[in-house]
């Protein structure tokens, strides 16, 4: 039999939920969001990302960059509300202002006498690359490049329509109350899906689908196969993918979407979404993505009452279906041997 990996603590401790952010997340690529608005110069976005404050600007020389949203001097949060556009960024606490490029420039009334190298107090840089038309961050110096980090990804997707040959709808956030690492697993499993997702189950032909993974388990791919009404809808082929630790999607004949989990705290994560369609009438994509929201709703439901019940005391490990959550038991090996490494 195949035992669960990880200790109860894990999923509930403040410690762990630091350590996870420190060891996993900071340590791999992160989706931030859409490309579409970071196209011209000076354009900005600030978000935070698992626990950072962070922006993307697009330099005059066409670059695009990413740094923590936090002044060199005394800490404030340099860029307020989520889109604009600047020639410089300047620090709305003391003025201090730095180029496009992350240095600083000036630092008004600081004082003459004042011993200060500008080349050394430039913003703390974050790294930034793109794939499909989505922007992702990373940072760690070490990691791999984005396209590495992805593995067999792309060319999974290579089958399907990309964000860019697609309209992007919008998206939605939403939070719930458990841990990523209760969330994820639950990703990784068909298992479940006739209990918790009914409608979904009717519209999914599980003979013909299968789940599989990639790239040593980082990568879980549900191949799907559609039945029903919902085949005109999303075609009769599909992928849903989940990319360790914080990245999923969906991809289908007429639609692509991406989404962002991340921990809050111990017992609290937050999944942002966004949705591209093609061919799709407005009821469409809005009863779309009302029924991604009714999905995620329904897996956070489930999910918080595991949270529940790990912090309640009396469950501390169970058994793992070798037939139904294989995948599972590989995740929990992932996040161990990330928290190990103590680099």
């Amino acid at each position: 039999m195949i035992k669960t990996r990880l200790p109860v603590s894990w999923y509930i401790d403040p410690e762990a939920h630091q350590r996870d952010r420190q060891r996993i997340f900071a340590r791999n690529w992160t989706l931030f969001g859409p490309a579409v608005g970071l196209s011209q110069p000076r354009a900005w976005r600030a978000d935070t990302v698992n626990g950072w404050p962070v922006f993307v600007i697009r330099g005059d020389d066409g670059v695009l960059r990413g740094f923590h949203n936090v002044c060199r001097h005394r800490a404030s949060r340099l860029l307020l509300g989520e889109t604009g556009s600047c020639a410089r960024i300047v620090c709305p606490y003391h003025a201090w202002s730095y180029d496009l490029t992350g240095a600083l420039r000036k630092t008004p009334n600081f004082g003459d006498g004042a011993e200060l190298d500008l080349a050394q107090m430039g913003l703390f840089a974050i790294r930034v690359e793109c794939w499909n038309q989505l922007v992702f961050v990373c940072f760690d110096a070490q990691a791999s490049d984005l396209t590495s980090w992805l593995g067999h990804l792309p060319e999974i997707c290579d089958g399907f329509p990309k964000p860019a040959e697609l309209e992007l709808h919008g998206g939605f956030a939403v939070e719930g109350d458990c841990n990523w690492k209760a969330y994820c697993e639950n990703t990784v499993e068909g298992y479940h899906l006739p209990l918790v997702h009914k409608r979904l189950t009717a519209a999914v032909d599980r003979d013909n689908t299968q789940i599989k993974s990639y790239d040593g388990g980082r990568l879980v791919v549900f191949h799907v196969t559609y039945a029903g009404d919902d085949s005109a809808l999303r075609g009769n082929q599909g992928i849903w993918f989940y990319r360790f630790p914080g990245f999923q999607g969906v991809a289908g004949a007429r639609s692509f979407k991406a989404e962002r989990i991340e921990p809050l705290s111990p017992n609290r994560m937050r999944l942002t979404n966004w949705s591209w369609f093609a061919d799709l009438s407005l009821e469409e994509r809005a009863d779309s993505t009302a029924w991604n929201q009714q999905i995620t709703r329904e897996d956070m439901g489930i999910c918080e009452t595991v949270q529940r019940n790990f912090e309640a005391g009396i469950y501390e490990g169970g058994l793992l279906s070798p037939l139904q959550e294989a995948h599972l038991a590989r995740l929990q090996d992932l996040i161990a041997d990330a928290v190990q490494d103590a680099r």
